[in-house]
């Protein structure tokens, strides 16, 4: 990836985008869904025109962050202003998940996941691995950390290089990461598999209720609890993307690769273990994986010139400063 831009990281022009194409499919479901408030008084209101606005709003923001922050010299501002990005992963997520269940009405395609599976194993792994150990609350825990993981290798480890000094690494690193969640959360808004602990009545009659951990296994329960995650399983986007970062780390951070390497390893077998996925869930996501670590550099190489020139066009027309330090991908 070459590094040519003045006002604008990569991944700003791609948060932009996304936010864009999120709007324009929130409004396309308008209609479906109340969001309810209850404040002073209680409020109904289209949760897909709320949404949708907010979408819009997003880059307004962003525009005015870019502005005060671009040439700023203090260390915690530049570091934000490449980071900022990851703290809207999870909004993201959460909408694709939601988009998929308004566009198909809460149906799914875990019917041939869960075949796929059967015909593989002649067995659902899904619904028995958790059988096959002990119910020791460490093994549990062991588990439940390894799905955690997943956040502290795709999100803080490119934090190490960038404090190491190494920033145009990190910065490239989180090119390929955020591009390859933008490009699976389009996909996962228009492929709906909910996962095994929807789709199967007796795991999600007994949903959590029978890991005993620590710390860990309490703070993952409670967000299952609390969210909705009926979707987004395929292909496994903590494989996929865990294998990205471990690839990458491999690359600009081989020792910290090597103290990660077991850890993914655990966190693979742990998404079928809290039956969250499928097997073919994880075999796509390793698939995906691959193919958007090499893909993705391809892809931003073919539309370079196009954002350079949007880069040079909405830094002048906006007024914006440029980047106190521009040299990253």
């Amino acid at each position: 990836m070459r590094v040519r831009y003045r006002y604008f990281y990569t991944n700003d022009f791609l948060t932009i985008f996304l936010c864009f194409f999120f709007a324009f499919c929130s409004f396309f479901n308008v209609g479906k869904r109340t969001l309810t408030l209850d404040l002073l008084w209680h409020i109904s209101l289209d949760r897909e025109l709320v949404f949708g606005s907010i979408f819009l709003f997003i880059p307004v923001l962003l525009f005015l962050y870019y502005r005060w922050t671009n040439a700023s010299a203090g260390r915690i501002a530049k570091f934000f202003r490449l980071f900022y990005v990851q703290l809207l992963y999870a909004l993201f997520f959460k909408e694709s998940i939601i988009l998929s269940q308004l566009f198909y009405s809460g149906r799914s395609l875990d019917l041939l996941f869960a075949r796929a599976d059967q015909l593989l194993f002649n067995s659902q792994p899904a619904a028995q691995f958790y059988l096959t150990l002990p119910d020791y609350p460490i093994i549990t825990e062991v588990f439940f950390f390894g799905y955690f993981f997943y956040y502290i290798l795709v999100i803080s480890s490119f934090w190490m290089l960038y404090i190491k000094g190494e920033k145009k690494e990190a910065a490239c690193a989180l090119v390929v990461i955020t591009s390859s969640l933008y490009m699976l959360y389009i996909f996962f808004i228009f492929f709906p598999v909910q996962g095994p602990k929807y789709f199967f009545p007796e795991l999600r009659n007994l949903w959590y209720t029978n890991f005993h951990g620590f710390l860990i296994t309490g703070l993952m329960k409670s967000i299952f609890n609390n969210m909705n995650l009926a979707g987004a399983a395929f292909p496994s986007s903590h494989v996929a993307l865990s294998l990205i970062a471990l690839i990458l780390n491999w690359k600009y951070n081989l020792p910290l690769a090597l103290i990660f390497l077991p850890f993914t390893l655990i966190l693979f077998v742990s998404t079928v273990y809290i039956y969250a996925h499928y097997v073919v869930d994880v075999f796509g996501g390793i698939a995906a994986g691959i193919a958007l670590y090499f893909l993705i550099p391809l892809c931003i190489r073919r539309v370079d010139t196009i954002m350079v020139k949007l880069d040079m066009w909405l830094g002048k027309h906006l007024r914006l400063k440029a980047l106190s330090l521009f040299t990253f991908c």
